[in-house]
C-alpha cells in the first residue's frame, strides 16, 4: 500500500501567506479530516477535495472564527453532504433505458435532445412533439413569442447539428 503525505500549506507564491492557527490545525488533522471525509463519500479523490475546500473557506473568514478546529470539521461536513446532495440528484436525472425494441433513430434522437438546454428541449417538445403553436407555447411556458421562436431556432439548429452529423 502506498502511503500518503500530508500537503503543507506553505506561505510561498502568497502575498498575505496562511496564519500559523490555521497552519497548526492543518497540520495536526488533514489526515482524519480526509478519513472523516472519506468514510461519508467513499472515495478518497472527493474527500480530499472537501477538506481543502473547508480550509480555503476558513481562510477567508479566519477572524469571524472561534474555534477552527470545529469550523473546519463542520465545513467537512455540510462539503460531504453537497457532494452526496449533488450525487443523489444526478442519480435522479438519469434516463431510463429505451426499451428493447426501440429504433436506434429513437434512441439516438432522444440522446441528442436531451443534450439540449432545459429551455429549447421544452420548447421543442412542446413546439414539434405536442404540435402547439408559437403563441401557445409561450403562453403555456409565460415567455414572449421570441423567446420561443429564438429556443426554438436554436434548439433545431443543434438537433440538425448532432444528428446530421
Amino acid at each position: 500500500m502506498m502511503e500518503r503525505s500530508t500537503p503543507e500549506i506553505t506561505t510561498e507564491g502568497s502575498a498575505s501567506g496562511w496564519p500559523a492557527e490555521l497552519q497548526a490545525v492543518y497540520s495536526s488533522s488533514f489526515e482524519s479530516l480526509v478519513g472523516l471525509a472519506a468514510v461519508l463519500l467513499g472515495r478518497r479523490s472527493e474527500a480530499e477535495e472537501v477538506v481543502h475546500d473547508a480550509f480555503l473557506g476558513a481562510a477567508t473568514r479566519l477572524t469571524e472564527i472561534e474555534n477552527v478546529g470545529a469550523y473546519v470539521r463542520r465545513s467537512v461536513i455540510n462539503g460531504a453532504y453537497g457532494v452526496l446532495r449533488r450525487r443523489r440528484v444526478a442519480e435522479n436525472h438519469r434516463l431510463d433505458p429505451p426499451p428493447i425494441d426501440a429504433p436506434v433513430q429513437l434512441i439516438e434522437f432522444r440522446d441528442v435532445l436531451m443534450g439540449l438546454t432545459w429551455n429549447q428541449r421544452t420548447v421543442i417538445v412542446l413546439r414539434f412533439l405536442e404540435g402547439l403553436s408559437v403563441r401557445e407555447t409561450a403562453e403555456t411556458l409565460g415567455y414572449r413569442d421570441s423567446t420561443v421562436r429564438s429556443h426554438s431556432r436554436r434548439g433545431l439548429k443543434a438537433l440538425r447539428k448532432e444528428l446530421l452529423a
